[in-house]
Protein backbone atom coordinates (compact mmCIF):
# COMPACT_ATOMS: atom_id res chain seq x y z
CA UNK A 1 0.00 0.00 0.00
CA UNK A 2 2.79 2.37 0.40
CA UNK A 3 3.86 2.82 -2.93
CA UNK A 4 0.04 3.47 -4.00
CA UNK A 5 0.32 6.24 -1.12
CA UNK A 6 3.40 7.94 -2.45
CA UNK A 7 1.79 8.21 -6.01
CA UNK A 8 -1.29 9.74 -4.61
CA UNK A 9 0.80 12.10 -2.71
CA UNK A 10 2.36 13.16 -5.84
CA UNK A 11 -0.73 13.41 -7.75
CA UNK A 12 -1.82 15.86 -4.34
CA UNK A 13 1.49 17.55 -4.49
CA UNK A 14 1.09 18.89 -8.75
CA UNK A 15 -2.56 19.07 -7.82
CA UNK A 16 -1.83 21.66 -5.19
CA UNK A 17 1.01 22.99 -7.77
CA UNK A 18 -2.09 23.47 -10.45
CA UNK A 19 -4.56 25.20 -7.97
CA UNK A 20 -1.66 27.31 -7.11
CA UNK A 21 -0.92 28.13 -10.42
CA UNK A 22 -4.93 29.17 -10.97
CA UNK A 23 -5.03 30.97 -8.23
CA UNK A 24 -2.43 33.65 -9.78
CA UNK A 25 -3.64 33.70 -12.75
CA UNK A 26 -7.25 34.75 -11.13
CA UNK A 27 -5.53 37.43 -9.06
CA UNK A 28 -4.03 38.70 -12.90
CA UNK A 29 -7.57 37.87 -14.45
CA UNK A 30 -8.76 40.42 -11.84
CA UNK A 31 -5.99 43.32 -12.67
CA UNK A 32 -7.05 42.73 -16.42
CA UNK A 33 -10.47 43.23 -15.89
CA UNK A 34 -9.95 46.56 -14.03
CA UNK A 35 -7.43 47.62 -16.62
CA UNK A 36 -9.20 46.48 -19.50
CA UNK A 37 -6.42 44.84 -20.97
CA UNK A 38 -8.61 41.79 -23.03
CA UNK A 39 -5.04 41.00 -24.66
CA UNK A 40 -3.97 39.88 -21.36
CA UNK A 41 -7.22 38.71 -20.64
CA UNK A 42 -7.00 36.16 -23.68
CA UNK A 43 -3.39 34.69 -22.53
CA UNK A 44 -5.02 34.26 -18.95
CA UNK A 45 -7.55 32.29 -20.27
CA UNK A 46 -5.71 30.06 -22.74
CA UNK A 47 -3.38 29.57 -19.67
CA UNK A 48 -6.36 28.58 -17.27
CA UNK A 49 -7.53 26.14 -19.65
CA UNK A 50 -4.06 23.97 -19.65
CA UNK A 51 -4.39 24.19 -16.11
CA UNK A 52 -8.11 22.98 -15.84
CA UNK A 53 -6.71 20.38 -18.16
CA UNK A 54 -4.16 19.34 -16.18
CA UNK A 55 -6.18 18.86 -12.84
CA UNK A 56 -8.76 17.34 -14.48
CA UNK A 57 -6.19 14.63 -15.78
CA UNK A 58 -5.13 14.38 -12.51
CA UNK A 59 -7.95 14.30 -10.85
CA UNK A 60 -8.78 11.00 -12.48
CA UNK A 61 -5.61 9.70 -12.00
CA UNK A 62 -6.36 10.57 -8.04
CA UNK A 63 -9.69 9.00 -8.68
CA UNK A 64 -7.81 5.28 -9.81
CA UNK A 65 -5.21 5.28 -7.00
CA UNK A 66 -8.15 6.09 -4.46
CA UNK A 67 -9.56 2.77 -5.60
CA UNK A 68 -6.33 0.78 -5.77
CA UNK A 69 -6.30 1.75 -2.10
CA UNK A 70 -9.51 0.80 -1.29
CA UNK A 71 -8.77 -2.48 -2.94
CA UNK A 72 -5.72 -2.83 -0.72
CA UNK A 73 -7.17 -2.29 2.31
CA UNK A 74 -10.63 -3.51 2.13
CA UNK A 75 -11.88 0.45 2.74
CA UNK A 76 -15.13 1.29 1.05
CA UNK A 77 -13.93 3.65 -2.12
CA UNK A 78 -17.28 5.92 -1.80
CA UNK A 79 -16.74 6.87 1.78
CA UNK A 80 -12.36 6.74 1.43
CA UNK A 81 -11.11 10.16 2.69
CA UNK A 82 -7.54 11.46 3.57
CA UNK A 83 -8.38 11.22 7.10
CA UNK A 84 -9.51 7.58 6.85
CA UNK A 85 -6.45 6.63 5.00
CA UNK A 86 -4.36 8.35 8.10
CA UNK A 87 -6.16 6.64 10.60
CA UNK A 88 -5.53 3.49 8.87
CA UNK A 89 -1.86 4.57 8.19
CA UNK A 90 -1.46 5.72 11.73
CA UNK A 91 -1.27 9.92 12.77
CA UNK A 92 2.20 9.96 13.86
CA UNK A 93 3.46 8.27 10.88
CA UNK A 94 5.54 10.84 7.98
CA UNK A 95 3.31 9.74 5.50
CA UNK A 96 0.37 10.48 7.17
CA UNK A 97 1.62 13.88 8.37
CA UNK A 98 2.36 14.73 4.60
CA UNK A 99 -1.15 13.92 3.56
CA UNK A 100 -2.89 15.92 5.92
CA UNK A 101 -0.61 18.61 5.36
CA UNK A 102 -1.40 18.68 1.60
CA UNK A 103 -5.06 18.24 2.49
CA UNK A 104 -5.03 21.10 4.26
CA UNK A 105 -3.20 23.31 1.51
CA UNK A 106 -5.32 22.52 -1.33
CA UNK A 107 -8.83 23.39 0.95
CA UNK A 108 -6.44 26.58 1.63
CA UNK A 109 -6.10 27.16 -2.28
CA UNK A 110 -9.48 25.85 -3.10
CA UNK A 111 -11.50 28.21 -1.28
CA UNK A 112 -9.01 31.09 -1.83
CA UNK A 113 -9.39 30.40 -5.62
CA UNK A 114 -12.99 30.15 -5.22
CA UNK A 115 -13.18 33.57 -3.55
CA UNK A 116 -10.75 35.36 -6.48
CA UNK A 117 -12.86 33.60 -8.75
CA UNK A 118 -16.35 35.12 -7.00
CA UNK A 119 -14.58 38.54 -7.01
CA UNK A 120 -13.89 38.40 -10.97
CA UNK A 121 -17.03 37.69 -11.83
CA UNK A 122 -18.33 40.78 -10.24
CA UNK A 123 -16.34 42.56 -11.81
CA UNK A 124 -17.04 40.86 -14.79
CA UNK A 125 -20.64 41.95 -14.24
CA UNK A 126 -20.17 45.17 -13.60
CA UNK A 127 -17.73 45.41 -16.47
CA UNK A 128 -20.76 44.20 -18.86
CA UNK A 129 -23.24 46.60 -17.08
CA UNK A 130 -21.26 49.62 -17.75
CA UNK A 131 -20.86 48.54 -21.54
CA UNK A 132 -24.42 48.50 -21.49
CA UNK A 133 -24.91 51.38 -19.78
CA UNK A 134 -22.74 53.35 -22.48
CA UNK A 135 -24.22 51.46 -25.64
CA UNK A 136 -27.37 52.44 -24.08
CA UNK A 137 -26.20 56.19 -23.43
CA UNK A 138 -25.25 56.41 -27.02
CA UNK A 139 -27.95 55.37 -28.32
CA UNK A 140 -30.43 56.74 -26.88
CA UNK A 141 -28.71 60.25 -28.09
CA UNK A 142 -29.76 58.89 -31.80
CA UNK A 143 -33.69 57.75 -31.23
CA UNK A 144 -32.33 53.73 -30.09
CA UNK A 145 -32.04 51.44 -27.00
CA UNK A 146 -29.43 48.80 -26.69
CA UNK A 147 -30.93 46.15 -24.38
CA UNK A 148 -28.12 44.01 -24.68
CA UNK A 149 -27.75 40.22 -23.26
CA UNK A 150 -24.36 38.40 -22.67
CA UNK A 151 -25.59 35.42 -21.55
CA UNK A 152 -24.17 32.82 -23.59
CA UNK A 153 -26.11 31.11 -26.65
CA UNK A 154 -28.71 28.80 -25.57
CA UNK A 155 -29.06 30.21 -22.20
CA UNK A 156 -32.55 31.63 -21.29
CA UNK A 157 -32.05 36.17 -21.46
CA UNK A 158 -35.37 36.12 -18.53
CA UNK A 159 -32.90 34.67 -15.94
CA UNK A 160 -31.88 37.87 -13.51
CA UNK A 161 -28.63 39.23 -13.13
CA UNK A 162 -27.67 40.42 -10.34
CA UNK A 163 -28.64 44.11 -9.02
CA UNK A 164 -25.45 46.70 -9.43
CA UNK A 165 -24.69 49.94 -7.77
CA UNK A 166 -26.75 51.51 -11.98
CA UNK A 167 -29.50 49.97 -10.95
CA UNK A 168 -29.93 51.27 -7.58
CA UNK A 169 -31.87 54.49 -6.87
CA UNK A 170 -29.50 57.34 -5.42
Amino acid sequence: MAGIVYELIEVLEEQKECYEGLLTLAKYKQDAVVDKNLDLLQEIVTTEEQFVGRTSLLDKKREVLLKDISIVTGMDYNTLSVSKIVEKLGRENETSQKLLTLRDALSSIIQQLKKQNELNTVLINHSLELVDFTINAIGSTKGYTHVGSYNKPGEDPSTERQQSFFDKKQ
